[in-house]
């Protein structure tokens, strides 16, 4: 056996590398809006179905996907620009809809990406969710390791269908969904389907719980409302200005990392995300790691 293999064995165990996607919000009583492969030419008149109720929402957004020419297009880069001033949290769906093959792609992608984004609304994302939710544990590690928090959903509308009844079904499936009472929901949407802007989203205004449940972003219903982009900003949700919180940020190879202060950090987040939730803890396991690592290795010179 590699020694590579007992200590990846070992550290998993310990849960110090495993990786795993986001499905669920950890923050009681809330739902997570989410709507990918936007923006579209149904976004704007979303927000303003949103801003009725005055729910916030996660986008993530592709930079050519149903508009090809968006990295381009100042006029269709506004649509983003509102977005991001209503108080929506921005996230990354790709660039093309798809996920490179090698890491090096992936890396310069998302580097381009996350620069015409902070370009737009002087932001880069945190949040990432894989096209169709298809990201393998690799996958998931690199974009861990680039910064990024990997995001599913546990509530899935399906609103893509082209049947006749998709409205319906929609319907169906959230009225039951709610009658379940859990303690949170992420559900997942698409701006893109002009049947969700002008029928799901509008039904949904009237007929979600309100009583018992706040809608709210992604990284609101994750405990970590300050934590949407790299600088630490969030739009307030009354007026509109960008407030940030105590953060360390480091630059490594153009790409920029935050080190989340630990005195704000959510531990039920980071347990969540396969995080560690503490630092010290990690140090320890990881020089009981090494030690056992040693014995393995001479017992096995020996034999």
């Amino acid at each position: 056996m590699k020694i590579t293999t007992i200590l990846k064995g070992f550290l998993f165990g310990a849960g110090l590398v495993s990786s795993a996607k986001i499905y669920s919000c950890t923050e009681k009583n809330t739902i997570a809006l989410t709507f990918d492969d936007g923006p579209f030419e149904y976004t704007e008149e979303l927000l303003d179905v949103l801003k009725k109720k005055n729910i916030k929402a996660t986008f993530f957004i592709n930079a050519e996907n149903y508009w090809k020419d968006f990295p381009t297009n100042k006029e269709r880069q506004e649509t983003l620009k509102k977005q991001y001033e209503a108080g929506h949290q921005i996230a990354s769906h790709t660039w093309y809809h798809e996920i490179p093959s090698s890491n090096s792609e992936i890396k310069s992608m998302m580097t381009k990406f996350d620069d015409l984004i902070e370009e737009i609304i002087g932001e880069r994302p945190k949040y990432f969710r894989a096209p169709q939710g298809n990201c393998d544990e690799d996958c998931i590690s690199y974009f861990e390791e680039l910064g990024y928090k990997v995001i599913q959903w546990d509530t899935d509308t399906n609103d893509w269908r082209k049947s006749d009844d998709r409205v319906k079904l929609v319907k169906e499936y959230l009225t039951d969904e709610w009658k379940k009472e859990k303690d949170n929901y992420l559900i997942l949407m698409h701006d893109v389907q002009k049947h969700t802007v002008k029928e799901i989203v509008p039904w949904i205004i009237e007929n979600a719980p309100f009583d018992k449940y706040k809608f709210v972003t992604v990284a609101e219903c994750l405990g970590n409302k300050n934590d949407m982009y790299v600088s630490g900003k969030t739009v307030d949700d009354s007026s509109n200005n960008t407030n940030s919180t105590d953060k360390n940020i480091i630059e490594n190879d153009d790409i920029q990392y935050t080190i989340p202060n630990v005195n704000n950090t959510d531990s039920s987040n980071l347990l969540n995300s396969g995080a560690p939730s503490s630092f010290g803890n990690v140090f320890y396991t990881i020089v009981i790691a090494f030690i056992l690592l040693f014995i393995s290795y001479n017992i096995m010179t020996q034999n």
